[in-house]
C-alpha cells in the first residue's frame, strides 16, 4: 500500500510541473507593444539592445523599464538617451504606465493621440524633442496628468 501512495504522489508532483505555466510576461500585449516601441524610438537598434523579442520586461534587464507589483510595466524612464525615432501608438497597450520619461531626445514626428487611453500615466516627458503637430487634445482629458506634462516642447 505504501508503494502504490508514493508512486500516486509521484504522478501527481509531475502532472502539475508538467502542465504548471510560469507567470511571465513573454509573448503578452506588453513585450508586443514594447518589441513595436523599441523598433520606433530605436529604428538602427543601437539603444535599446537589452529589449529583446522573447525577454521578460519586468526582469530587471530591460534597459529604462520598470513593473510594478503585479508585474506590469508601469514606468519607462529613457531621458537623454539619444532615441531618434517617433511614438509608436503602441503605447496605448502599456494599460499600468503611470510614468513616460522620454525627455532630452531626438523624437519626432506626432504625439498619438491613443496616449490618452493611458488612464494610470501621472508622468508624460516629452519635452526637449523634435515633436512636430498639435498636442492631441485628447491628452487634456487625462485627469491622472500632473502638471507640465509637455513643457517646453516646441511645436512648428
Amino acid at each position: 500500500m505504501k508503494v502504490h501512495f508514493s508512486v500516486q504522489l509521484l504522478l501527481s508532483l509531475f502532472l502539475l510541473s508538467a502542465f504548471h505555466v510560469p507567470h511571465m510576461v513573454v509573448g503578452t500585449v506588453e513585450l508586443r507593444a514594447l518589441m513595436e516601441l523599441k523598433s520606433s524610438l530605436d529604428p538602427e537598434g543601437k539603444i535599446l539592445g537589452s529589449w529583446i523579442s522573447d525577454g521578460d520586461p519586468c526582469s530587471g534587464f530591460f534597459e529604462g523599464v520598470a513593473c510594478n507589483e503585479h508585474r506590469k510595466v508601469a514606468n519607462i524612464s529613457l531621458q537623454g538617451k539619444g532615441l531618434s525615432g517617433w511614438l509608436s501608438p503602441a503605447l496605448a497597450e502599456l494599460k499600468c504606465l503611470s510614468g513616460l520619461y522620454l525627455h532630452y531626445n531626438n523624437l519626432s514626428g506626432e504625439i498619438p493621440p491613443r496616449i490618452s487611453n493611458l488612464t494610470e500615466l501621472v508622468d508624460l516627458y516629452l519635452d526637449v524633442n523634435s515633436l512636430s503637430g498639435a498636442i492631441p487634445p485628447e491628452i487634456s482629458n487625462m485627469a491622472s496628468l500632473q502638471g507640465n506634462y509637455i513643457h517646453n516642447t516646441s511645436f512648428p
